[in-house]
């Protein structure tokens, strides 16, 4: 065997009889293609309807459009038979009328050449094999009518497979004489343009995450296509993108099921015009909330932003529960953004702010540094270099955020003072003019493991600290607690119920006496594990020593006569 000089590009003959997989034989794949074929023949309306020809469910698909002058072209793969026009704006493949194959399908159009109606029929058997097919003389006098057996599985989500279908295309759909309701695929869109063959529509979507549908509509044809979005900080929604196309020939289809586009220049261009058009549309609604670096991007396309509106977050400490966004905001001038810190510092820093008002001039703001880059934000006075100082017995030690615990050898327990201690300055330039300011506090925590329980936490307080045993627990509670989702199968509720349990514990042994430590930490087991016993109106005696336990209930009082 010798190897040949040239070869050419070809489409074997056998690939016929695998015409059955080229769709997945869906209804939606259906309506699709032959709504479509319509659409190109000049149909005003499509009628859909089922039938009972001869005992046989049946799905009827008729167009009022110029019906089809050769039959042959219906049953060539790849052969589409439209006119110049359209093979240009839409490039048809030649393959819609496969999406049928392997059903028995009768087809009935008129032949405006021949002056005359015709009519095939398809078994289900002759897809594959190449069969001749009568074509018989039939009286239709304009359009097509397309006839097949319908499955049960069709039948069944036919309704509401024709409704979706029809939603956004251009003609007129009736199913069983019934019009079915049609939308713009832009409707409620905020913002609108038009150019390079496409209506690009902005929308403000409030479903922040997950699917967000289709972003494509091809006459009628919906399909799904990422284009870029634009969250503005602190919005409750996000702007996102559809494209309705009107003459866009360079987008193109992926072939055979034409359910994404291919991704080519063209589609590259699209993504980059919808983006243009996102910011256009924040342009219009006036003042925006978008990052810097967004801000920039908008500028490097050509739109001319202001800067974003000038606001931060209220600071407070984070929540144990998590933290939720501010429903307002503080504007300057009164803003003063906070150092970010661990959860146990925040709360310590809140409690020796709260203790000394009017010490920062302005209220704390929590810093984003999405903003970082705007006038306004870089020029803010800024809280940093944050510490708490502690003196004990001569010993002084610090706690930092970004530091190594204090060492082993300080322990949970009283000391002579604490002080909160930080550098004030307007914006992040290493070489800015920044106060020192010192202001006394009496509790602070460290951790000397992030993820630590109770045992790992270092509570220290002054001696003439006012806390009581209700605020301790409290502060370890919102300040230490972390869920952990390593714990094998216990919950978010269970972890954090046995969290204040230790953590009531652990402030009862550090406040009280150990005899009154002891009587807290008896009344507080029993009242999680034994009151909810005790039948209601009656009173339960203890007495107990480390050997023996008596119980009683007191005498149940007497009913009156």
């Amino acid at each position: 065997m010798t190897l040949p000089v040239t070869i050419r590009t070809s489409v074997s003959q056998a690939a016929i009889t695998k015409v059955t997989r080229l769709f997945n034989g869906s209804i939606a794949d259906v309506l699709n293609e032959l709504l479509q074929n319509a659409r190109r023949a000049g149909a005003r309306r499509v009628d859909i309807d089922t039938l009972d020809l001869a005992g046989h469910p049946t799905l009827s698909v008729r167009d009022d459009g110029r019906g089809i002058d050769d039959p042959a072209v219906l049953v060539t793969l790849g052969q589409s038979g439209w006119d110049t026009d359209t093979a240009r704006r839409e490039d048809p493949a030649g393959m819609g009328v496969f999406s049928l194959a392997g059903h028995r399908i009768e087809i009935r159009s008129f032949s405006s050449r021949a002056g005359q109606g015709w009519r095939i029929i398809i078994p289900a058997d002759a897809w594959e094999t190449s069969a001749a097919l009568r074509v018989e003389p039939f009286p239709i006098d304009a359009g097509t009518e397309i006839l097949i057996d319908l499955p049960e599985t069709w039948e069944n989500m036919l309704d509401a497979q024709v409704r979706i279908n029809a939603c956004s295309y251009p003609i007129a759909v009736f199913l069983r004489g019934e019009e079915i309701d049609r939308s713009d695929f832009l409707t409620e869109a905020a913002y609108v343009e038009t150019g390079s063959g496409v209506r690009i529509g902005v929308f403000r979507d409030t479903m922040l995450h997950g699917n967000h549908g289709s972003q494509f509509n091809f006459h009628g044809v919906r399909v799904a296509c990422d284009l870029p979005s634009k969250r503005e900080i602190d919005q409750p929604f996000t702007w996102r993108t559809r494209i309705d196309i009107v003459d866009a020939p360079q987008l193109q289809l992926v072939l055979p099921a034409r359910k994404e586009l291919v991704q080519n220049q063209a589609l590259t261009a699209i993504r980059e015009a919808a983006e243009r058009a996102i910011f256009r549309a924040i342009r219009v609604a006036g003042a925006h909330r978008l990052s810097f670096r967004e801000w920039q991007r908008a500028s490097t396309l050509g739109i001319d932003l202001p800067e974003a509106e000038a606001g931060l977050e209220p600071w407070s400490p984070t929540p144990v529960h998590g933290r939720e966004r501010a429903d307002t905001l503080v504007s300057i001038p009164a803003m003063v953004r906070m150092q970010p810190l661990e959860p146990h510092l925040e709360h310590c820093v809140a409690r020796a702010f709260a203790s000394n008002i009017g010490v920062i001039d302005g209220a704390l703001v929590r810093s984003d540094d999405s903003f970082a880059g705007y006038a306004w934000y870089d020029c803010l006075p800024r809280i940093s270099d944050l510490r708490f100082v502690i003196e004990h017995e001569t010993q002084l030690y610090q706690i930092r955020g970004d530091e190594e615990p204090l060492p082993d050898a300080v322990e949970s327990g009283p000391v002579d003072s604490i002080v909160l201690d930080f550098a004030i300055g307007a914006g992040d330039r290493p070489d800015s003019q920044r106060e020192r300011i010192g202001i006394p506090t009496d509790v602070v925590i460290d951790l000397q493991d992030y993820y630590c329980g109770v045992d790992d936490i270092i509570l220290l307080w002054t001696r003439s600290a006012t806390i009581d045993l209700d605020d301790a627990a409290d502060l370890l509670e919102n300040a230490c607690f972390s869920f952990d989702e390593d714990r094998g199968r216990d919950s978010y509720d269970t972890q954090l119920r046995e969290f204040r349990i230790e953590a009531r514990h652990l402030a009862t042994s550090l406040l009280l006496s150990e005899e009154a430590a002891a009587l807290q930490r008896i009344r507080t087991t029993l009242q999680n594990e034994l009151c909810w016993l005790i039948p209601e109106g009656r009173t339960l005696s203890v007495t107990a020593s480390r050997t023996e336990i008596t119980l009683a209930f007191d005498l149940p009082p007497r009913r009156a006569s």
